[in-house]
């Protein structure tokens, strides 16, 4: 983060910032049991989104094209449609453990975010072509989805734990009901699966026809870590929508398996970058900007 320009990373900083107050703000409305920051959560999450944006934007200047082709401006696209999403349906639904759940969750995509921050690259010339952007965006807002998911699979358990427990009051008026939970959870699955399919099909259509030009050969496509990664990411997320619907597979299942898909979309964006040193981006390694500018 700290290899960034001086704006970009007071933006980036911003977001940081905006995020850890919101968590605490988080915090502090479960633990009084009060809506009334609810306000300012969204307030704070409009400002994140937009610097979000602002960043997003100095990259296509620098780079010259739409900003979607390196790790750290997929983790933004990521960022703003997750933000966009709670404040969506913040609207509907105003209760604190909901809020706050969006919250911590906007927060460690933040942090996870920080991790791959990086410099401006020059974009590949034979990545620049519409099917990049269809495919980097499909696979952003997928894996917004099912992070939304992953999130209300953990509100579906806890809710699910306490009622068990019978400490139903301590539920009540605070978290949206056990079915809602369930069906946000399958309604993020579904959302995932079908714009992952279409970001793996336009994504195999581009090695199709611009493999070479993208300095990677077939093999080196099926055998990188983020490529593998989404692909089991794919499956499970598919024979888990059909064991739902063929053999009932209960919510507790299904939120299990939730958690599980998200973890390895999120290593698939991140840890195969840092860890497993994928080489799955559409950008060369000279950085646009000048290295003394800093």
């Amino acid at each position: 983060m700290l290899d960034l320009l001086p704006l970009e990373r007071q933006l980036f900083w911003g977001i940081l910032i905006l995020s850890a107050v919101s968590s605490v703000l988080a915090h502090l409305q479960i633990v009084r049991e009060n809506v009334r920051y609810r306000r300012l959560l969204v307030a704070f999450t409009s400002v994140q989104i937009t610097l979000a944006a602002v960043l997003l934007i100095l990259r296509a200047v620098a780079i010259k094209a739409f900003p979607i082709t390196g790790v750290f401006e997929s983790m933004l696209i990521l960022l703003v449609f997750i933000g966009i999403t709670f404040l969506f349906l913040s609207a509907f639904m105003p209760q604190v453990w909901f809020l706050s759940v969006m919250a911590w969750v906007l927060f460690v995509i933040s942090i996870l975010t920080s991790f791959v921050a990086r410099p401006a690259s020059v974009l590949q010339e034979a990545a620049r072509t519409p099917w990049v952007i269809v495919h980097a965006l499909s696979m952003a807002l997928s894996g917004a989805m099912i992070v939304f998911a992953a999130a209300m699979s953990v509100l579906f358990l806890w809710s699910r734990k306490r009622l068990k427990s019978g400490r139903f009051s301590t539920l009540f008026g605070k978290m949206p009901t056990v079915e809602k939970l369930e069906n946000l959870n399958l309604m993020g699955l579904h959302l995932s699966f079908i714009i992952m399919t279409f970001g793996l099909v336009s994504g195999i259509g581009l090695v199709a026809v611009k493999s070479a030009g993208l300095s990677m050969t077939l093999g080196d496509w099926l055998t990188d870590s983020k490529i593998v990664l989404v692909t089991v990411a794919w499956i499970a997320l598919l024979v888990s929508l059909i064991l739902r619907r063929l053999l009932a597979l209960s919510g507790k299942a299904v939120a299990q398996a939730t958690l599980t898909i998200c973890f390895v979309i999120l290593f698939a964006f991140i840890g195969s970058k840092v860890f497993c040193k994928s080489d799955h981006d559409f950008i060369n390694k000279t950085p646009t900007y000048d290295s003394q500018v800093k």
